[in-house]
This record gives structure tokens, sequence and C-alpha cells, in this order.
């Protein structure tokens, strides 16, 4: 069994424990607490009270306390909705006989307000709303309510007196040992002398309690550890029958077949073929890469068959009525004249786009122009500067080197009239360098290490040498030159080993250095799976630092996403808490804490909400508030950090037709601003000298006495989402998967106002601002016309308001911040 996501666990005080998982076989066992088991996915064969029941999608069974049973999984896999309590909610001379196989239409009700207390209890506890906690043990008792008026049955005193300790020791105790020693030969004779009972009475104790005889348990046993080895090792049919305690492989395939319908043979083929890598996914990782799976997200849709049960409309009914409740109130006392402290904009140093052709098209170039003109980014990352699309290399027919940088100088020609210097990830390979042709994304970029490093090595230098002849020192001493992307992620990004990687970065590096001291260099643009999961950029460090080579910077990745590790591959996709971000941050900084090497530049080279380029999260007005939060959060602790990207013009998977499809962009393919977007316009509006930072907030000062105070409700997904379950998140409903915390209250303090202010308020929350809520509201054209893009480019930005604040001794008010909202406050004086 394996537990997908725990709901809730509150032991003593609140004897309650809901959690959904996944059966793929559960011995017979028993425990003191009452269990509900709801099938929300797939189908489960439960033995219980001496009888098999087969339940699928929507049935429901409850298991009494210390009653034995046993869980397999049928075809197909399951996913189950399994909830615990303490049997002293009920009747103790009362059992409870609910099983939805026995649901008629007419006793249909009963059965699905079991599903509507279920499906209530869920959503409390994933959305963590004001009082939830009583709420759920409300829900819990008017369960166990229904069950004793509807389902419950006298015990008889013979059934009572069943339930002894002592019993359930002794079965215990012959179950491990069978557990145990199911590869020997065991009878029931030799069981029945290690308890010291007649053999007759063992077996009649047995099948009693167990519901089947001895013999077949024990069959069941052997065949459901074979079952595992079939899938799990490459020992042969005829090892795994003698390994699993079966005489001879005729009687294995005969057992096997008569349980799973199929021989061992055609059981493990059936199970290879599944597990197969269909040809259009993308690369996995290969057995070196710390991360499991990189592009694909894992989750499920399971609770969807569950919260159809929530009364009507109560999912929109319980948003809009948190909502409207103020959950936290913060008090933000400013004092005017306090100095402050000096602080680099970090956020908007550096940007990033997808890759370098990209930026040859009209609508990109038009797009970054507007975001250099309200943002001005100083320098901008992308992959594929080296791409065959790119053109930069070829060779003749006897081999040599053909250089082109035809389609290298209009992008970046373009970039520096824009204002923006490149920071150049030198990936991917060209095709005529590549050992071997393993590629990466839609556009299909080469990952493999250069077949001769001497050639690549001479790519490198000729195309720094061109650069500076064109653009000179001063101008490219202030680029940044990081080698490759992602080479953790052996076979994803790198399609060699890790040792081949640090020789490749050396050899680079010097390549660069060569040419000039003055120039830049740095990597690996680690994947954060590493940073968590192993010592690999340690042993880059450490690799450097022996070989003398050069490194001014060390750059890397931060998504939301758990990093799985190798053993983890079969589990969901997890995403981590708001300060996840922060302590990778502060995790790097303790690994390279004491390294011979001087203190590195660290560059967050890409960062975002989810590393999947289709999650529908990126459009809403969540981003908003996560941009500004992870921003504020990291301040002073690293050199930049690029959200990753500014636009979605951007192609690594094959572009959807809709227009908001969940891209990274700050800006979707026509130009709409999305709520990332402003985030950063609003930033870009504080001043230089931070005056007040809190939970929620920051107060900075600027030129001429003005005065910033950014507040904002960071509002994280919930627990079911954040578990890997997506139910809930469609086309046009985004915002159900996100905890209810309601608004949030900033009562504002400011003394010593001597003069007359100008006081502005930017507001950015879903009514103001939010391209997607527009585009709902407009009735979410699948095509807009100009003219409808042009009415939601209007009208999907921020509300801005003025009023006149007079010369006083102190100004007080108290602002309401919506879930995801952001509200920017600048006060200037008035001569």
């Amino acid at each position: 069994m394996s537990y997908l996501y725990e709901f809730i666990d509150y032991q003593e005080d609140l004897p309650i424990r809901l959690f959904v998982n996944s059966v793929a076989y559960v011995p017979f066992h028993w425990h003191k607490e009452v269990e509900i088991i709801y099938v929300l996915q797939g189908a489960i064969t439960i033995h219980l009270d001496q009888r098999n029941y087969e339940l699928s999608q929507d049935d429901i069974i409850v298991v009494n306390s210390m009653s034995v049973h046993q869980i397999e999984r049928s075809n197909p896999d399951n996913v189950l909705l399994t909830l615990q309590f303490s049997p002293e909610l009920l009747d103790e001379h009362r059992a409870v006989a609910c099983n939805s196989l026995y649901q008629m239409p007419e006793n249909r009700d009963i059965y699905d307000s079991i599903r509507r207390y279920l499906a209530q209890m869920a959503w409390e506890a994933s959305k963590k709303t004001q009082g939830s906690r009583n709420y759920s043990m409300g829900l819990l008792y008017m369960l166990a309510g229904h069950l004793m008026r509807y389902f419950s049955m006298h015990m008889t005193e013979e059934k009572r007196s069943n339930v002894k300790d002592y019993d359930y020791q002794r079965l215990n105790r012959v179950l491990e040992f069978i557990d145990r020693n199911y590869s020997q030969k065991i009878t029931l004779q030799s069981i029945a002398d290690q308890e010291h009972l007649s053999l007759h009475y063992f077996s009649r104790f047995f099948s009693d309690k167990i519901g089947i005889p001895f013999q077949k348990y024990l069959t069941s046993v052997r065949l459901e550890k074979a079952v595992n080895a079939l899938m799990n090792t490459n020992h042969s049919v005829t090892q795994i029958a003698l390994d699993c305690g079966f005489a001879n492989v005729k009687l294995f395939n005969k057992y096997f077949k008569e349980k799973y319908d199929s021989t061992p043979g055609a059981f493990r083929e059936a199970f290879i073929e599944a597990k197969s890598v269909d040809p259009t996914r993308k690369p996995l990782t290969y057995e070196e890469s710390p991360s499991a799976d990189y592009y694909e997200v894992d989750t499920i849709q399971a609770m969807e068959s569950l919260y159809r049960y929530l009364e009507p409309s109560q999912e929109s009914t319980a948003i809009s009525s948190a909502s409207s409740v103020i959950y936290d109130q913060v008090e933000i006392l400013i004092h005017k004249k306090a100095a402050g402290t000096p602080y680099a904009k970090h956020w908007n140093w550096l940007t990033t786009a997808g890759r370098a052709v990209e930026g040859l098209r009209a609508d990109w170039q038009v797009q970054f122009l507007e975001l250099q003109r309200r943002l001005g980014f100083t320098h901008i990352r992308f992959h594929g500067i080296f791409n065959d699309e790119m053109m930069v290399y070829s060779e003749s027919e006897d081999g040599e080197p053909v250089y082109n940088w035809a389609y290298v100088d209009k992008l970046y020609d373009f970039l520096l009239q824009a204002g923006s210097r490149p920071f150049v990830a030198l990936s991917f390979m060209p095709s005529a360098l590549a050992r071997s042709k393993e590629t990466i994304f839609w556009w299909r970029g080469h990952i493999a290490p250069p077949k001769d490093q001497n050639k690549w090595n001479a790519l490198v230098r000729e195309f720094v040498r061109h650069c500076l002849n064109r653009y000179g020192m001063e101008e490219v001493s202030t680029w940044y030159f990081e080698v490759w992307n992602e080479p953790d992620l052996s076979g994803v990004c790198w399609a060699g080993t890790k040792q081949e990687y640090f020789k490749f970065y050396a050899e680079t590096a010097a390549a660069i250095k060569s040419i000039s001291p003055r120039l830049r260099v740095g990597g690996p643009a680690m994947g954060y799976g590493s940073l968590w999961n192993d010592n690999w950029a340690e042993e880059f460090i450490d690799f450097c630092s022996s070989r003398q080579a050069p490194i001014d910077f060390f750059s890397f990745h931060v998504y939301s996403e758990y990093p799985n590790q190798k053993e983890e591959q079969a589990k969901l996709t997890t995403l981590m808490p708001p300060a996840y971000y922060l302590d990778s941050v502060k995790r790097l900084k303790s690994k390279l804490a004491g390294m011979v090497l001087p203190e590195l530049e660290l560059h967050m080279t890409e960062w975002n909400f989810s590393l999947y380029d289709r999650n529908l999260i990126h459009d809403t007005m969540f981003m908003g508030a996560f941009v500004v939060h992870h921003a504020l959060q990291t301040i002073g602790t690293l050199e930049s950090i690029a959200f990753w990207s500014f636009t979605d013009v951007f192609e690594e998977s094959q572009v959807p037709s809709s227009i908001f499809y969940g891209g990274f962009g700050l800006m979707n393919r026509n130009g709409l601003k999305k709520p990332s977007y402003y985030a950063f316009e609003l930033l870009a509006k504080l001043g230089d000298r931070i005056l007040s930072q809190g939970d929620g907030y920051v107060v900075t000062s600027g030129r001429n006495e003005s005065l910033q105070i950014l507040m904002y409700n960071y509002t994280h997904v919930d627990q079911l989402f954040a578990s890997g379950d997506w139910s809930g998140l469609t086309e046009t409903s985004r915002y159900t998967i996100f905890e209810e915390k309601g608004n949030r209250s900033y009562h504002l303090k400011l003394d010593e106002l001597d003069h007359r202010y100008k006081l502005t308020s930017y507001r950015l929350d879903r009514e103001h601002g939010s391209v997607f809520d527009e585009w709902l509201r407009l009735g979410a054209p699948v095509s807009p016309t100009e003219e409808e893009l042009q009415f939601l480019q209007h009208r999907s930005v921020p509300e801005m308001q003025i009023e006149w604040i007079p010369a006083a001794e102190h100004f007080e008010h108290t602002y309401i911040v919506p879930p995801h909202g952001i509200l920017l406050l600048t006060l200037q004086i008035q001569y």
C-alpha cells in the first residue's frame, strides 16, 4: 500500500485520520479503528467477514473495529479515500453493516449522505479554512450518527466475546511467521504444533478468523510475492517459483493462472509493455541522474469523483464566503525619518526566454521592447545560441569548421539596442559536433558532449572573439558565459557522465578565459534536484578547485515540484511550501560554505511556480503574489533571480491552441500581460532603501523623501493539489485548488507628515489586472478577435487611484487585500 497523501492526523485530541492511498496488496490485518474505504478510481478486492467483495469506483465499505480484512488490487489500478476513527464514536454494542454493493435505487440517498460527509471532510481538511478542525469533527460525529441510524446492527454476546486480544495475538504470530517463511515448507500441522494446538482446533481457528483455509491463504501469500518478483526482478519464472515456495513450475503456473487469468510469463510481458516509454514522451533521466522524470508531472484527478457529492455550488460558496472573512491583521508602523537599509533589486537584473531563434521573431521582439520600456532588465538568458537553427556551425567536406554569425549578430544587435546584455547559456551542441543523437524539447536541442573537444573549444573561442570584435571589450566584459544547462540531469540535458561534464566545463571555461581573463564564466545552471538529493554541487566545486578551472559565478534553478529521488519515482508530484525557494538558496550557500574557491556570485537563472510549461496556474492572479513573495523573501541572498520566462512565445513543447494554456511567460503569446508581469511593475516602483519588512509587506523610501508600501496576500495551493491530485483545475476553473484563507487586513500608521502628500494606490487582484479573469468575464473566447484582444489588454491593468493627504502629525488607515491580491501605496511630497 502506498500513501499518496494524508489530509488529517489529529491523533489523540481528535481521533480521525483521512488519507488517500493506492493499494497493490494489503495482507490480512486488523486494527482498533473503524475504517471507511471509498473507491475514488479503479477497483479493489477486499476480503472481509469471510467473504470477497469486488469494489469499483464510487463504492463504499465499512470495516468494523478488529475485523480481519485483506485488500488486493483489481485491474485497473486504484485510488482509495480511507477514513479511520475511534470506535468510541459508535455504540460498543452495535456493529456497522455498510457496503454499497447492496445499494438499491430506493436507499441510494443514505449511501450518498456518507459520500457527501466524506467529500465535505476532505474539502475542509485540504482548504485549511478557519475552524476546519472543529468543522471536520462535527462532520465526523454526524457521519457516525448516520452510520448508527441507518447501518448498525446489534452484536450478539458471542460475537463480542470473539474479539479477544489473545486470539489476535496468536493470529498475528501465525501470519508473521508465514510472511517470513513462505519460501520454506510450511504445513498446517507444523504451525499447530508451534502454537500448542490440535490440528483440528487450529484449522478451525484459522478459517474462522481469516475466512479461508490455511493452505489457500499460504498459496495467496506466495503468489503475491511472486507477482512482486515478476515486476521487480529479472529472475526466471522457474527461479521465482522455487524462491516463493512452490514445489515446481507446473504447480506455480496452475495457481497463478487460476488467480490472475494469465501465465507468469505473459503477466511479466504485459507489465513491461505497460511501463514502456511512449515514443512521443520527452526523455527520462539516465541511471546517474539524481532526479526523476524531469518533464512529466505525475498527478491524478481522483477527488473529482467524490467532490461531485458536495452540495450544489458549495465549492464556489465556500470560496466566496472565505474570501469575505478577515483571517489575519497586520500592523505596519512607519517612521518616515528612519534611515533604512539599501538593497539591490535582484529580481530586475536578469530576465529569460526560451531559445535564441525565437528572439528573431517580430512578436517576440515587440514584447521584449515593451518589457524593457517598462522594466529595463539588465541582462537576458536563453538556450540555443549554438542550435542548428541559428546556423552557427557546419563543416566542409573535408571536416573543416565553418562559422556563421549572421543570426547571432541580428539577435545580439537587437538586444543591445533594447538595453539588455546577453547572459550567454552555452548550449546546446551543434549536430555536426555532437557525438550522439540524443535531443531535448520539441525543437530538438542536441544534448550530447562534443565528439571532438578541440573543435568545441575552437567554436567557443571564435564565438567570443567575434563578439569582442563586434561589440568591444568594455561591453562583452559585462556579459556572463554560462557553460551548458542542467548537466546534472544526465540523459535529459546532458547525454554524458558527470565527470565528462566536469572536464567539458573546465575546457570551455579555459577557452573563454584564454581570450581575456576579464570575461566572466561560470555555471553549471544546476537543477534543484541535485541541490536537495546529492553532492553534485560540492563535487563540481571541488573539481574546479583541484583543476584550477575558472569559475566566477554559480548558477542554479528552482521550481515548486518536490525533486523525487530515484527510489521515489512512483510518488506523485508534490508541491513544496512557499519557504522552499529561500530554503534552497540557504541550502546551496551551506553547501558552498568552506569551499576553497573565493566566494562566488550566486544566480538563480530559472525560477517559476512549476517546471511544467502547461500548468494552468501560471496564468492566474496567484502568480502576482507568488512573484512578489519570492522576490522580497530572497533580497540580499544572491545576485539575481531570473523568472522563467518573460513570454509565452516559447516552444519547448508544441504550442496549444488556447491563449491561456498555462505557459511560463509574463505575457501570453498575444502580448497580453499576466498578473506576474504587473507584479514586476509594482516591484519596480519600490524605493532603494528598506524601512520595514514583515510577513506580507515591505516599506521602502526613494528619492525626494518618497515612500512606498507594498502589501500582498500570498495564498498557497491546498494540501490536495500540493499532494498531486489536480481535481478542480480546468481550463476555466483555476481557483478552487488554493487554501481558503480569506482577506488580509493591513493597519497602516505613518507619523511625521510635515508636508502635503500625493497618495497613489495600485491595486492588483482578480478584479483589477488579472487578464485571465477578464477573459473569463468576457466569455472565455477560444480564438479572440483583434478587438477582443485589445479590450482585454485595456481592461486587465491594475486599478490606480489618487488622493491628497494634508500635512498632519500622523496618517492612519486600514487596507484590505484579498487572496492573491497586491496593493502598492506610493507617497510623494507635494511642494
